[in-house]
């Protein structure tokens, strides 16, 4: 995907370079792994770096199709610094598989951590402690309507983001040392 050499307003954030997607099979095909990697990459000028492997595991215990998904050396280059991470989820697709073309019917559960390093050289990592609840019918607002997420930055106190209740609100709260504050995050 090709957003060429200067910046290209899509979707409310201004790109350019490319996107670099490969892939050994279908989507929806059991074993198949799908690469993505970037290649002078720049959402709102910030360079993107990294690489992510969906691996499609087949069926899981309640027939589900579930996805393993693994950020590998990713890293954001700002202004202020750069923030790199890495991750490993698994994506469980718990409605909508049999609509071929009708994407807003499809649901998600994701699980799984993350670590790295903020701007500030400050280490992090993340867990999902209650799974996030991605709905595509969201997909011009928030896609994540619900679960929780612990981050826990070293040094400072460990902050809860509870995503809410299961509607397309962007409304979030964060909770750091028992006091909530509440967040409304964009697309």
């Amino acid at each position: 995907i090709s957003f060429g050499s200067t910046n290209f307003l899509y979707n409310n954030k201004l790109r350019k370079g490319d996107i670099i997607v490969t892939y050994t099979g279908n989507y929806r095909d059991s074993s198949s792994v799908i690469t993505t990697t970037f290649n002078n990459y720049y959402v709102n000028n910030k360079l993107i770096q990294g690489e992510r492997v969906v691996t499609n595991q087949g069926r899981n215990s309640d027939a589900n199709l579930w996805f393993t998904i693994d950020v590998n050396n990713a890293s954001i280059n700002t202004a202020n610094g750069i923030i790199n991470w890495q991750s490993s989820r698994t994506r469980e697709w718990i409605a909508g598989e049999n609509t071929y073309l009708d994407l807003t019917d499809d649901l998600y559960k994701i699980t799984g951590t993350s670590s790295g390093n903020a701007v500030n050289g400050n280490d992090f990592t993340t867990n999902i402690i209650d799974p996030l609840h991605v709905d595509l019918g969201c997909i011009y607002s928030c896609v994540t309507t619900s679960g929780t997420v612990q981050v826990s930055p070293n040094s400072y106190t460990d902050r809860i983001i509870n995503y809410g209740d299961s509607i397309c609100d962007c409304e979030v709260d964060v909770i750091i040392e028992g006091t909530t504050y509440p967040i409304l995050i964009g697309n």
